[in-house]
């Protein structure tokens, strides 16, 4: 075991605390903004310097041992302590009653629950009104002042909102890691076939039409308006489809495709795409900037 805790010690086991948080190294990997394999490596440089097995890794799942629980609740108190400091730097809570709030399906999933039981507990008075849509409907409604604001995916002429920056994404091509169509490889997309996003009322995003293009995708078996509906035959082994990368890695149950001649190498920035909260421009901004602020601690970006 280490004779002192330094900064770096201090900092491994929060990723170690993250890995075990989330079961899983890649959504660690997420939150920690690094690779996998600087997770993964990180867990092995812990386990040299206490000596001890930290972790069981077995067919994608991680389970901690008992070892590493006993470790990590001696120092989980620290980073909650340090939790609580951030907090302090968060937008000010603003006042207000009521909040009509929007977002698209493949992410309310991971935001919602969070930010429902953050603003009750910040705002307990707080009415709020959610809707779920796509980008497009979104930012109709927010013009119309339905809604107050709304987080939607990157879209082209948004000089009419007040906009911020929450987070970024990319899209992939993921299959099931647990059925056999996993075992073709590229070439699962011709014998199996495609999903896709269904073009909108405006067409696919910008970044979107780029990936498919990039990668000569075409004719997709599947349509859907639902990234959800899509991962969910994905799971099933039925298909492979195209997915956000928040979606895909949501679980460990999901495998992405590199294209014959990529292997090993890091996925290409098409696709890439940022998240954005968007109101009108005439709305309070502070209260803007508190639910941006609130979302991006939900989904594990640092400031």
């Amino acid at each position: 075991m280490p004779r002192d805790l330094n900064v770096d010690q201090i900092k491994k086991l929060w990723v170690l605390d993250l890995v075990i948080r989330h079961a899983s190294l890649k959504k660690a990997s997420l939150q920690a903004r690094v690779s996998p394999s600087a997770v993964s490596q990180t867990v092995t440089s812990l386990e040299h310097s206490f000596g001890k097995r930290l972790l069981i890794r077995e067919k994608g799942v991680v389970t901690p041992t008992q070892d590493a629980i006993a470790i990590l609740d001696v120092v989980r108190p620290a980073f909650d302590a340090f939790a609580r400091l951030r907090d302090l730097n968060d937008a000010p809570v603003p006042k207000i009653s009521w909040m009509n709030f929007g977002t698209y399906e493949s992410i309310a999933i991971d935001l919602l629950p969070g930010l429902i039981h953050s603003l009750r507990q910040k705002l307990p008075n707080l009415r709020l009104g959610l809707r779920i849509s796509r980008t497009s409907s979104l930012l109709t409604m927010v013009r119309k002042g339905e809604l107050c604001s709304a987080l939607i995916t990157e879209v082209d002429d948004l000089d009419r909102f007040y906009v911020k920056h929450v987070a970024d994404d990319r899209l992939g091509l993921f299959v099931s890691r647990k059925h056999a169509i996993a075992a073709e490889g590229w070439s699962a997309v011709e014998k199996f076939g495609f999903g896709s996003l269904a073009p909108g009322k405006d067409g696919l995003p910008r970044y979107y039409t780029k990936f498919l293009r990039q990668y000569d995708l075409s004719k997709p078996a599947i349509l859907s308006d639902s990234f959800e509906t899509l991962r969910a035959a994905v799971a099933a082994g039925s298909i492979v489809s195209v997915l956000p990368h928040r979606v895909g890695t949501r679980f460990d149950d999901l495998l992405e495709l590199t294209p014959s001649g990529l292997a090993g190498k890091a996925p290409r920035e098409t696709g890439l795409h940022k998240i954005y909260i968007v109101s009108q421009t005439t709305c309070d901004r502070e209260e803007t900037d508190f639910v941006a602020s609130e979302a991006m601690r939900l989904l594990g970006v640092r400031p």
